[in-house]
């Protein structure tokens, strides 16, 4: 991964380079960002030019044989650690290497719900435990393959079990010479500490709109100006929902959260019970889109209910609604509408009924809309 292939983040981009120049590599380095914003491409742009054999004052060169192999995440000297599903025979990270690296190459900026589906483990749940952590420690202990820096890349170490993450705190403690630790994030709360304490945090931001519309215009040359910066708008700086929305057009999403909130405010339970029955058909990836959707509208609105206009980032009939739906609100209402919001999210992520999800959402809805 090139750090010219990646969206925005010009000074970060900057920083990271200029560290590697100046000779300023710390052993251990935690990337973390939010889901869409370009951790995982930036660590693997940072491992390419750490390992190119003719780094220019602005990127890995592209062509030289390290650069060829970690085009393909194939570099002997990258070593790769990610969360998986265990079974019986299967506890390690080697016999998945092969489909992570063509998940990654597919899409760089990966999430879990990608990968869970690359595995095809939907229902399974994905963790690194203590056998990941002593492969870590052995492949560690070889030596580099070209003589430079060994680099471990770690996805998700928030997934490690504590006896894994223990065991990772040890190799960080007292590291192999010339290796370089990456640890790529979007929780890092759930880290111990001490392995925090051991690492340089590098924060990724969320991608700025302008630079997300911009790349959305070259994947889908089809979109127009206005139409991107829209969805750039919508998603929030997450390249993945940019995608997905630009994939899949945001209409459909609006009229059903518009005509799901007006069936709660009215109370009006044979609606909202049609449109739960109906949501609960079309699959967990939409109902979760349905759900971030909601809770982009439900911003704006709170925006347009503090009076905060020029911050609200909807036009047309979106721009409408918000503007005659803020008027509904209260405080209360604006952050308990935000919460079950969220918390259906989270319940969606672990498999909840959807009808009966949406339904007693429905009924909270109500009573916040109408107590």
């Amino acid at each position: 991964m090139l750090f010219s292939r990646i969206i925005g983040h010009a000074a970060l981009k900057a920083k990271l380079i200029g560290n590697i120049r100046e000779g300023r590599v710390p052993h251990a380095q935690l990337f973390v960002g939010p889901r869409g914003s370009g951790n995982l491409p930036l660590a693997l742009a940072y491992a390419q030019y750490l390992l190119c054999e003719k780094p220019d004052a602005a990127d890995a060169c592209g062509s030289c044989p390290s650069c060829l192999q970690m085009a393909k995440l194939e570099h002997p000297d990258l070593h790769l650690a990610f969360p998986i599903f265990f079974s019986d025979k299967l506890k390690v990270c080697e016999p998945f290497v092969g489909d992570w690296r063509a998940t990654v190459l597919a899409e760089p900026y990966l999430d879990l719900e990608h990968w869970r589906e690359r595995l095809e483990s939907e229902n399974k749940q994905l963790r690194m435990g203590v056998d990941i952590a002593q492969e870590i420690q052995r492949r560690l202990s070889l030596k580099s393959f070209r003589g430079g820096h060994k680099v471990l890349l770690v996805w998700m170490p928030e997934m490690m079990d504590p006896p894994a993450a223990n065991k990772l705190l040890k190799v960080l403690e007292e590291p192999e010479p010339n290796t370089v630790f990456l640890l790529v994030a979007t929780d890092a709360e759930q880290l111990l500490a001490t392995i925090l304490s051991r690492a340089q945090l590098v924060k990724v931001p969320a991608l700025a709109a302008p630079d997300l519309a911009d790349a959305l215009r070259e994947r889908f040359p089809e979109l127009g100006e206005a139409e991107a910066v829209a969805v750039a708008n919508r998603s929030e700086g997450d390249f993945l929902e940019a995608i997905d929305m630009a994939g899949k057009g945001e209409e459909e999403h609006f009229i059903f959260f518009r005509d799901w909130l007006r069936a709660c405010y009215k109370r009006e339970v044979a609606t909202a019970t049609e449109l739960a029955e109906g949501f609960a058909k079309l699959g967990r990836e939409w109902q979760k889109a349905l759900v971030r959707y909601g809770l982009f509208i439900m911003r704006q609105c709170a925006l347009q209910w503090m009076q905060a206009g020029p911050l609200v980032r909807v036009a047309g009939q979106e721009l409408e609604f918000v503007g005659n739906f803020s008027k509904l609100l209260n405080e209360r209402s604006a952050e308990g509408i935000r919460r079950e919001l969220e918390t259906a999210h989270t319940h969606i992520e672990r498999n909840a009924n959807p009808k009966v999800l949406f339904m007693d959402m429905s009924y909270r809805l109500m009573g916040l809309l109408r107590g």
